[in-house]
C-alpha cells in the first residue's frame, strides 16, 4: 500500500557538583518555586548523563575497543590492544554494560547481540559517525555561539570531520532503507532499468547518491552540492567509488536548475533550503522528474512541546531551512503540481514526504 511507503531519508546533582545543596537542605517547604528549581537541576544532571555518555560511547568507537569486543578478553587484554590504560578501558565497559550492550563470561567481556554487528569494520564506522556527527555539530553550535560568529545562513561547515560524518551516515541511512523504496509504485522498476536518473539535492560527500548507484547498476545520478569543500569532498569520494562516468557532482543550486524530465527519483533535504528558494525549488524539481518519477522530502522540524520536537527545531533553524513541517510542505508540494503527496510512516525524528509527478499515461 502507498501509506505504507517509508524512505530514504539525520538528534545525581553530585557528579555535576550539586551535591552541596546537602540533606537539610530537602527538608524545606516545597513550594511552587523550589520544585521549579530542583526541576532545572534535574535537567542539569540529565544532560550531564547525556553529554558524557555520548562522549563514552564515541570513545569506545574512537579508540577502536569495540573492534576486539567481538570475542571475549580480560580487560588488560582489551587495554592492550586498544592502547589505552586499563582503569579506563574498564570504565569504559562500564558503560557498555549499563546499556546492555556488553555480556561478562568471568573474568572475560564480548560484545552482547545486539552490539556484535558494529564489531565489524562496517559496524564500526556506522557507530563512530553516528555519534561524531552530531558531537562534532554540536561543538560547532557552542563555540560559533561563544565568539559571535553564529548566522542562521544555512549548513555551512568547512571542517572535513563534520562533512565526512555527515556523508557516511547518509550513505549508511540510504543503503538500509533501500527495501522500502518497493513501496512506492513503480520506482523500483524504473531504476533498474537503463537510462534511469537520480537527481541527489544538497549532496554533500555525496553519500546517497554512491549508495544508490552502487545497488542500482544502470544508474546515473547528478549531485547537486553548491558548497565548495562538500562537493571537494563529494567528488573525492564518487571517484574512490569507481563511478565518476555515473555520478557528476555539479557546483549548482537547486534554484538554478535546468534539466527537464531527466530523472526518475529526486531526493530534496529541505531543512538546508531557506524559505526564499524553497517553492521555487519545488516547482524546478517537479520539471526535472520525468511522468511518474518520485521525490522525497526529508523534514526534520515537528510540531508539539517536547524536547526531542523542539531539538529537531533548533537543529532545522541552525541548517537554514526556519521550522517547516509536514504539515506545511505537504500542500506547497501539491501547489507545485505533485499528486499523491504523502507522507511516509517514520521516528521521531526524521520524516519522510514521498510526491510523485503524475505519469498521464496511467489511468486516474
Amino acid at each position: 500500500m502507498l501509506w505504507r511507503a517509508y524512505a530514504l531519508l539525520s538528534h545525581g546533582g553530585d557528579r555535576i557538583g550539586l551535591g552541596s545543596i546537602g540533606p537539610a537542605s530537602w527538608q524545606r517547604p516545597v513550594t511552587p518555586s523550589f520544585r521549579r528549581s530542583v526541576d532545572v537541576l534535574k535537567v542539569l544532571e540529565e544532560a550531564d548523563r547525556a553529554i558524557w555518555s555520548a562522549s563514552a560511547l564515541s570513545a569506545c568507537a574512537e579508540s577502536g575497543l569495540l573492534a576486539h569486543l567481538g570475542r571475549p578478553a580480560e580487560i588488560d587484554e582489551l587495554a592492550r590492544a586498544a592502547s589505552l590504560p586499563p582503569a579506563l578501558v574498564g570504565t569504559l565497559i562500564d558503560v557498555l554494560a549499563s546499556y546492555g550492550f556488553v555480556v561478562w563470561e568471568r573474568s572475560r567481556v564480548r560484545a552482547a547481540p545486539p552490539l556484535m554487528p558494529f564489531t565489524t569494520p562496517e559496524g564500526m564506522l556506522t557507530f563512530r559517525a553516528s555519534l561524531r556527527a552530531p558531537l562534532l555539530q554540536a561543538d560547532s553550535f557552542r563555540r560559533r555561539l561563544a565568539d559571535g560568529t553564529l548566522t542562521l545562513d544555512g549548513w555551512t561547515h568547512t571542517d572535513e570531520a563534520i562533512i565526512e560524518a555527515q556523508g557516511l551516515l547518509t550513505r549508511l541511512w540510504t543503503t538500509r532503507a533501500l527495501p522500502k523504496l518497493k513501496f512506492l509504485p513503480g520506482l523500483v522498476s524504473r531504476l533498474e532499468r537503463p537510462g534511469a536518473g537520480l537527481l541527489d539535492v544538497g549532496a554533500g560527500a555525496a553519500g546517497l547518491s554512491i549508495a544508490l548507484c552502487e545497488h542500482f547498476p544502470h544508474l546515473t545520478a547528478v549531485a547537486l552540492e553548491p558548497a565548495p569543500r562538500p562537493a571537494a569532498i563529494g567528488h573525492r569520494h564518487v571517484q574512490e567509488a569507481g563511478l565518476a562516468a555515473r555520478i557528476a557532482v555539479r557546483q549548482e543550486r537547486v534554484e538554478d536548475l535546468r534539466d527537464e524530465k531527466a530523472f526518475d527519483l529526486a531526493f530534496l533535504p529541505q531543512m538546508f533550503l531557506p524559505e526564499a528558494v524553497l517553492q521555487g525549488a519545488m516547482e524546478r524539481i517537479f520539471r526535472s522528474l520525468r511522468p511518474g518519477g518520485w521525490l522525497l522530502v526529508a523534514v526534520l522540524s515537528s510540531e508539539g512541546r517536547g524536547t526531542i520536537s523542539a531539538i529537531n527545531r533548533l537543529k532545522n533553524l541552525l541548517w537554514g531551512g526556519g521550522m517547516r513541517d509536514v504539515n506545511h510542505l505537504k500542500p506547497r508540494l501539491a501547489a507545485a503540481g505533485f499528486d499523491p503527496v504523502i507522507r511516509a510512516p517514520s521516528g521521531h525524528s526524521l520524516r519522510m514526504i514521498c510526491a510523485r509527478r503524475p505519469n498521464l499515461r496511467e489511468p486516474p
